[in-house]
């Protein structure tokens, strides 16, 4: 995921995870975002770590909404820590005998443990778990935590540019269930990033997954390239991009040959009508039958998995590289095209990708 900050010039929300991150104030999934303690970070923020690439950047991603007006912030506590080596991971020590402030002074030269600037025996004081620190407690690092909650004023004034709204109201009224942003693990086992992902209410599999790019001017190959590398892993029955303003000419013919959807909008208030003519009701979702005369009117290299498959029943590549003496590679690549023709389903148990007829 991109690292970029959101355009505090214009105050859209051209970055993805944004759209994503507001569509679950929207959907009713998320009010406010609140520090959770962690003896690492000393504090995280849960909510909002899906959308950054490591869960300390998550309190940078915030204040960069608060910087733009899309979220407001208050004080919801304080986090007490160690001044020498940053760790919340502190003991209080009510009395500090002079037996404690020997034993750290003898082992000072170990560079384990510290003690804190003036402090005495007889003292209050804190003990640090992390680095043996004794500390005063005039010498403790205190900062203030925040809490998040979204400003529904600066939300309305960008509404126009949420494209995550209206899709997400579109496949529901549609019948899917979706998740935003949802996950697939593909064959390589690596987990894939969607903006959407969508499935029937009977289907625990994804059978749409839609990823979008808002944009100023129109959008070039590296996009459709990105998705392609994630469709291509997870292989989902269908599989959209849609682009506002649109794609370029390279970009267009690309997503054609990688068999991807597209969507073009200039404007929001067109997007249902356009969605129309690629995401079908739910209901009509359908997924071919392989029979006889389906199966003659393949393509000879495919014919020959689908075959297999039929004759398996539930099977996987190498099973099939197997019985047909072509490349496991090969297999995958025509059981994955029949998957999204419409004749094959996939699932995965555990680290196995099977593949299926559809009765």
């Amino acid at each position: 995921m991109s690292g970029k900050k959101p355009d505090k010039k214009k105050g859209l929300p051209t970055d993805s995870r944004v759209q994503l991150f507001i569509g679950k104030f929207l959907n009713g999934e998320l009010e406010s975002l609140y520090p959770v303690l962690d003896e690492k970070l000393g504090y995280r923020y849960p909510g909002a770590e899906v959308f950054v690439d490591r869960p300390e950047d998550a309190e940078a991603f915030l204040k960069s909404l608060q910087d733009i007006n899309l979220l407001t912030s208050e004080v919801c506590g304080v986090l007490v820590s160690c001044p020498g080596c940053g760790s919340c991971n502190i003991d209080q020590i009510f009395k500090l005998d002079r037996q404690d402030t020997n034993d750290i002074r003898d082992s000072g030269s170990s560079g384990e443990n510290t003690i804190s600037k003036g402090v005495k025996s007889g003292d209050a004081g804190w003990r640090c778990r992390s680095c043996g620190a004794l500390i005063q407690k005039g010498d403790l690092s205190v900062r203030p935590i925040f809490c998040y909650k979204f400003s529904e004023e600066g939300i309305e004034k960008i509404s126009d540019r949420l494209a995550i709204k209206p899709l997400l109201e579109f496949l529901h009224e549609r019948g899917y269930d979706t998740e935003s942003p949802g996950f697939m693990t593909g064959e390589s086992e690596v987990e894939h990033f969607f903006d959407i992902t969508a499935r029937s209410e009977d289907q625990s599999e994804v059978i749409l997954a839609l990823d979008f790019v808002v944009s100023d001017d129109d959008v070039g190959e590296d996009k459709v390239i990105s998705m392609f590398a994630k469709v291509f892993d997870t292989n989902p029955p269908r599989s959209i991009l849609v682009a506002f303003p649109g794609l370029t000419r390279k970009a267009r013919k690309l997503a054609e040959q990688y068999d991807i959807d597209v969507v073009e909008t200039r404007d929001l208030g067109t997007l249902w009508k356009d969605l129309l003519k690629v995401i079908p009701p739910v209901e009509e979702f359908k997924f071919e039958t392989l029979d006889v005369m389906t199966l003659l009117s393949l393509p000879d290299h495919l014919r020959k998995t689908a075959s297999v498959v039929c004759e398996k029943g539930k099977t996987t590549a190498d099973e099939i590289s197997d019985m047909t003496k072509r490349a496991r590679a090969v297999e995958s690549g025509y059981l994955n095209q029949l998957v999204r023709m419409g004749y094959l389903k996939k699932e995965r148990k555990g680290r196995q990708v099977l593949f299926s007829v559809i009765s």
